[in-house]
């Protein structure tokens, strides 16, 4: 019985057009592909580009340039700029290239690569189609591979980060590896085996150079960054338990080899650092040509490759047996594995990743204790949006524009492997994808792509059958493929116009850092939110003290408990004792006062931090800046988490923020009166209206006696050019970021701590800290 099910399988996926079914070839297609790949990264170029014109407004703009979308743009630019060094940052280093060789602006370029790279992704999208399906299988991944939701939110105009990369790059390489496998395991799942036998035996003769080549591409792949070796490294252990599974019998020994070279030109210096071989000779080598440790473990890799590319080819041409011992094949295979470090340094990388976003709260360290010593410090990772999880229905309409249409991409993917067993090279993307149910929404930018190329193909097979009659079915075909294509484009660039803009900080924001540099000598440190540190290091060109990439709860905490604090003399003394520990490194970036908390008892962190920030006098240290925003203030939710957090005991006491859009919230100034759109409201205790350099207070003392008095948020701040509205509890009111910001600067409390140097009400005003 079995054997005549299995009979009945082998006739039904024959008769489909699966078994014995012939690779795409791609000396004879590649004029095809150069055709459509070309038109696709056109069509998809133009509609990124085409949303330009809602930057246009004179708001979104500071200095000549428009206001970046991300906080990370700021980070690559302000390397490209001049802040700190540009070693080690590839991204920063082909900004200044580009802007040195052409002149172009850092934030132009930083506006417009989005939409060059974004682009990219399609073609890769349209390669994958075909190579599943032949050359018109693609048409449909490629325009809107790149354009599904969860990928186009982050490598929108203005979205200058490694986003452009992190997905096109693994995606790239996972093609490379399974147009490479071809050369070893069958295109179709056949089970009596023989038919590809001589294009198989053609296509290894070029094997061994394809792997090289292939390697070479990849190193370039993995140097933007390490999250994209961390990948690629999986792709590449996945690409070798498939051919070992999948091999034809005397073929796994040759693609172990060819795997070899694969890992030697693609792996040393351009992922985990340097190859593990004759390490005695770095320090002399690098000293005598003057070259880092990566070019020479990159000139070492491909060096390495090329003398076991010509060994294999020498043993290949003479028959001889070692080329053949699948014992000598593991042995080499497996000492290379430990030579490029493949498992010891990826694996604790990406499990570490992976718990800190299956983790929001990181654990506090040590049990509390008279024994214990050093602060519990406060998570970061669950105030940042990243990391937050979304239901199943999200992640699929983020992978294909509706839930409905994701699921669909899924169903067809099975249908998709099954017929091309080639295609699962597809699925790692998906799952990493759908895993963003745990690790945070943002890991639903890699599967679209990839559910995109088996939706695509599916339509394409869909649209053989129902046109297999008819005499000009190649042009209906393809008709019916740029129908398809074009009906996606309608629609989602409807969905697209309608998402609001996000610039990084106002432009009256980016003004005041700009005037700052007037203002402060270049060795100044500024404390600013750390979610601005990035726009405030660009456009000011100083330090600050966090920002996206040290915002851990040690290093938040200080700029947190200033801006928190309701006395300006501790916020003036957490400064002027934190700035006494500047950062360490090559590349330093904040301060680092936790060197001095962590060898305190617990037991007496508080009594000890109230004496350190309670001096009267400090060492010298260079200039300090304090910058409070507007939008500080719609997150003091959050700030007051962290500043308030208690270091003995890991406690805290949050903030109540309410923070509302434009239109959501109506505000009676006269009578002090607010009311929600579903008609909730209340009388508040007073009002700040924010105006252009000047803020409208007015207190309502009688609405303390109405039983309509608000509960909690008495106090109400109006942005009157955004027409933002935020109410607030007592623990925000009495904070320094308000005060600072709607307080009167000349107030003896706090013009004895803080100086106003820059003031561009209502969105930022900028402090000398007074030593």
């Amino acid at each position: 019985m079995k054997s005549e099910n299995m009979e009945y399988f082998k006739k039904l996926y024959e008769k489909r057009g699966g078994q014995g079914a012939p690779a795409p070839s791609f000396t004879t297609d590649w004029p095809w592909l150069i055709l459509y790949g070309a038109c696709v990264y056109l069509v998809v170029f133009f509609f990124r580009f085409g949303f330009a014109d809602r930057w246009d407004a004179s708001e979104l703009w500071v200095n000549g340039e428009r206001i970046l979308a991300t906080h990370d743009a700021y980070f690559w630019l302000a390397k490209a700029k001049g802040i700190g060094s540009l070693a080690g940052y590839p991204l920063a280093q082909a900004a200044h290239f580009i802007h040195s060789v052409t002149g172009v602006g850092l934030g132009t370029l930083g506006f417009w690569a989005p939409a060059f790279m974004g682009a990219c992704v399609g073609v890769i999208c349209f390669l994958w189609g075909w190579l599943i399906s032949g050359k018109q299988g693609g048409i449909i991944a490629g325009v809107i591979g790149s354009l599904t939701p969860g990928f186009f939110y982050r490598s929108r105009l203005g979205y200058f980060d490694t986003d452009m990369f992190t997905l096109l790059m693994p995606m790239f390489v996972a093609w490379l590896l399974a147009v490479w496998s071809l050369n070893h395991t069958r295109f179709s799942w056949d089970w009596e085996g023989g038919a590809e036998e001589n294009s198989r035996q053609s296509r290894m003769k070029f094997g061994l150079w394809q792997a090289f080549s292939f390697g070479v591409l990849t190193r370039f792949c993995l140097v933007w960054h390490i999250d994209i070796a961390n990948v690629c490294v999986l792709y590449f252990l996945f690409t070798t338990v498939y051919v070992l599974v999948r091999g034809e019998k005397g073929q796994r020994t040759h693609a172990i080899h060819e795997l070899g070279i694969f890992m030697l030109a693609a792996f040393p210096g351009a992922a985990y650092g340097q190859l593990w071989l004759f390490p005695s000779l770095y320090a002399p080598f690098t000293h005598l040509f003057q070259v880092t440790p990566f070019i020479y473990s990159t000139i070492m890799g491909i060096g390495f490759a090329l003398l076991y590319l010509i060994a294999v080819n020498i043993g290949r041409s003479r028959n001889s047996s070692w080329v053949k011992n699948p014992i000598l094949c593991g042995a080499i295979f497996l000492v290379l594995i430990y030579l490029v470090n493949l498992i010891v340094a990826p694996f604790p990388a990406i499990f570490e990743k992976l718990a800190g976003y299956l983790t929001p709260t990181a654990p506090h360290g040590e049990a509390s204790g008279t024994e214990a010593l050093g602060p519990i410090y406060p998570s970061i990772v669950q105030s940042i949006i990243e990391a937050k999880r979304v239901a199943l229905s999200i992640i699929l309409e983020r992978g294909l524009f509706e839930a409905w249409l994701g699921g669909l991409a899924l169903l067809m993917t099975v249908g998709v492997v099954i017929v091309r067993p080639v295609a699962v090279f597809l699925l790692p993307l998906i799952v990493l994808h759908l895993a963003s149910v745990k690790l945070g929404v943002r890991f639903s930018m890699f599967g679209g792509a990839a559910l995109s190329v088996c939706f695509g193909v599916g339509v394409y097979w869909i649209s053989k059958k129902a046109f297999s009659g008819l005499p000009l079915k190649k042009w209906f075909i393809l008709g019916s493929q740029c129908l398809v294509a074009a009906l996606f484009l309608w629609f989602i660039h409807g969905r697209y116009s309608k998402i609001p803009l996000t610039p990084v900080i106002p432009a009256l924001h980016a003004e005041a850092l700009v005037e700052l540099a007037a203002h402060s000598s270049p060795d100044s440190v500024v404390w600013t939110w750390w979610d601005w540190g990035y726009a405030t290091q660009y456009y000011a060109g100083r330090n600050t003290v966090a920002d996206g990439g040290k915002h851990a709860g040690r290093d938040v905490y200080p700029l947190a408990f200033a801006l928190t604090t309701d006395s300006p003399k501790k916020a003036n003394g957490m400064i002027a004792f934190s700035s006494q520990y500047p950062g360490e490194g090559r590349d330093w970036v904040g301060l680092y006062p936790a060197r001095q908390w962590d060898s305190i008892p617990r037991s007496k962190l508080s009594e000890t931090l109230d004496e350190q920030i309670s001096k009267e006098t400090y060492p010298a240290r260079p200039g300090q800046f304090l910058v409070v925003t507007w939008k500080d203030i719609r997150i003091a939710q959050w700030i007051t988490y962290f500043g308030n957090w208690n270091l003995q005991t890991g406690t805290t006491k949050q903030a109540a923020i309410g923070s509302y859009d434009p239109g959501k919230l109506g505000v009676n100034v006269q009578r002090g009166a607010i009311m929600t759109r579903n008609g909730n409201g209340g009388l508040v205790r007073d009002i700040a209206v924010l105006g252009s350099g000047a803020v409208e207070r007015k207190e309502y003392f009688m609405n303390s006696m109405s039983p309509r008095l608000l509960p909690v948020k008495r106090h109400l701040l109006v942005n009157s050019v955004s027409k933002q509205c935020v109410l607030m509890d007592r623990l925000a009111y009495r904070s320094m970021l308000t005060r600072l910001l709607i307080g009167d600067p000349d107030d003896p409390e706090i013009s004895k701590y803080f100086k106003l140097v820059v003031d561009k009400l209502p969105f930022a005003r900028i402090y000398e800290v007074i030593q």
